[in-house]
Parts: structure tokens; sequence; C-alpha cells
């Protein structure tokens, strides 16, 4: 029996899926793992294959469904969708020379096109990061147990997550960003945006703003509740800014320019605080260390 040649060198960390199989396929028609693409498929993204076999540690028929081809007339066989699937078997089980497959006859190529437009952009769709959340915390995946655990602590909700009334709306990519900085910080941060703006919801580029500045090495004193700035910056953001400024002000589009927005809100947010804290001949740590973080992220025009 033939295997698969690989094109592409598979790394080395997956190799030990090589083989690895679960379930049984599903009942029905087979076509073979060679079946010629319609001219219609998007190009095969390698990545993609990687990283379905580490979640899958290998190929589960469980997952793997049924792929997808039109049948002419003339007994032509051509793939319209699960060719990424298709390659996951060639790669990790080689011995397997065909997949089932949902077999559609038809003499049109062009209808063979409109079925795979519409099974990528209509009838079927990629999965939203929060619905992805969702699935792997109903999988109970370590990792989004994780970030259901501090959306909880934030009192925060997701997608379908930690549903719940009261609880601020955030999206999934912002919020993990934002715990990537500090977990406590995070928190910190999500309490006092709903302090300051309860009737308001999340803004998720001040969360993940504030999140920045909390985390930074030289502005510890605002993490630390011994601290009188602690106290200090607290009441400024509940009690005085949300008097000047609207909770869409505070995403700072002005300092939009760098290369991630939340360094941006950071310098903004400090930069209006330490101006209080002088205007009332109060202590405050030096505006330079967040505003060259922010400067060092300005995209500058190479041909300016």
């Amino acid at each position: 029996m033939e295997q698969h040649t690989q094109a592409i060198k598979m790394p080395k960390k997956l190799e030990q899926y090589i083989g690895a199989i679960r379930g049984d396929m599903a009942p029905g028609e087979r076509i073979p793992v060679d079946t010629e693409m319609d001219a219609a498929q998007r190009d095969l993204q390698i990545p993609n294959i990687w990283r379905y076999a580490e979640k899958s540690k290998g190929v589960d028929w469980n997952l793997f469904g049924y792929a997808t081809a039109v049948r002419y007339k003339d007994g032509t066989l051509k793939l319209i969708n699960g060719q990424h699937r298709i390659e996951l078997v060639k790669y990790f089980a080689p011995e397997i020379t065909e997949v089932p497959a949902h077999i559609i006859d038809t003499n049109d190529s062009r209808y063979a096109a409109q079925l795979f437009a519409k099974m990528n952009g209509t009838a079927s769709r990629s999965l939203s990061s929060e619905q992805l959340f969702w699935a792997e915390v109903i999988g109970e995946e370590a990792d989004a147990l994780f970030y259901k655990s501090v959306l909880e602590r934030s009192n925060l909700k997701c997608g379908k997550v930690n549903e719940g009334n009261g609880r601020k709306k955030v999206k999934f990519a912002n919020f993990v960003k934002a715990v990537k900085m500090g977990v406590d910080e995070t928190i910190r941060a999500a309490e006092l945006i709903d302090y300051a703006y309860p009737k308001y919801g999340m803004n998720d580029t001040l969360l993940s703003g504030m999140a920045r500045l909390f985390s930074h090495s030289s502005y510890e004193e605002l993490m630390d509740p011994e601290t009188k700035i602690y106290k200090e910056f607290e009441d400024w953001f509940v009690n005085i800014l949300p008097m000047v400024m609207t909770i869409q002000d505070l995403s700072f589009r002005e300092y939009r320019n760098t290369h991630q927005w939340h360094d941006g809100v950071a310098y903004g947010l400090y930069q209006k605080f330490a101006h209080y804290q002088r205007m009332k001949g109060r202590h405050c740590m030096p505006v330079d260390a967040i505003k060259l973080n922010y400067e060092k992220g300005i995209k500058v025009d190479e041909y300016a």
C-alpha cells in the first residue's frame, strides 16, 4: 500500500501522533484521499493541519465527518470541501486510502463552484473567537476554563460564557490580551470601569490599556493597596474622570497610531491622572516610562 509522500515536513513535536487514530469512519460512500481538488478550492494552509493534529492528537474520525465531492457523468470526482481534513489523514494515518464523503452527482462545473462558496460562506461559517471559546469551555479545555475563571472574578461575560444579568460583555481576543498582561490587573481594571461607568458596556480597549498601565514596572504603586496613590487613582478614576470624559473618550483614539493600541490608552490615561495629581500638589510617578512605551510602538513611514 503506497503511503502519502509528505511535501512539507511536519514539526517534530507532532510526530508522536502519526498512527494515532480514534473512533470509526462515518458510514456511506468513500472517495480516494488523492481525489483532485475542484478549481474553486482555496489554497492549502499547512499550519491549519498542524493545529488540527495538535488539538485532536492525531486523526479522530468522530471529528472528521464527511468530505464533499462532485461526481461528473464521466465518473470524474472533484473535491469541494474537506481538503484540510484529508491532508490531516494523509500525514497522520498514511495507511488510509479512502475517506467518508458526501458525493453529489452533477455535470455543471458552475454548480460545483457555487456549492463550495456556499459551504464556506453561507451554509456554514468559521467559528468566531467567542463561539470557539464557548465550545472549549464545554469541552473543559484547560486554557478555556482558566479564562472563564478570570471572567467570573472580573464579573464579565464573553459570548455565552459567564452569561448573566449585570455583567459587561467583552470580546475574547481583547480579554485574553489583557489577562496576559496580568490577571489581578485585569480584574481591577474591570472593577474600576464598572464603578465609574455602571450604565455603559465594557470598553475593551480601555480594559487592556488599564491592564497595561497597572502591569508596567514603573507604576507598581497603582496596584498596591497599601500606598496612598492607589487610593487616589481609584478616587480620580471613579469619581472625577466620569465628570469630564465619557467611556468612549477613554479609547484615546488620538494615540491609536502605536503598534499596540492599549499602549496608547495606557499613556493617555496616566498622562491625565499625572496632570490631576500635579494640580493637587500630590505625588505621582513620572509619565516618561509609559510615554516611552507608547512612542516605541508608533508606526513611522519608512519613506518620510
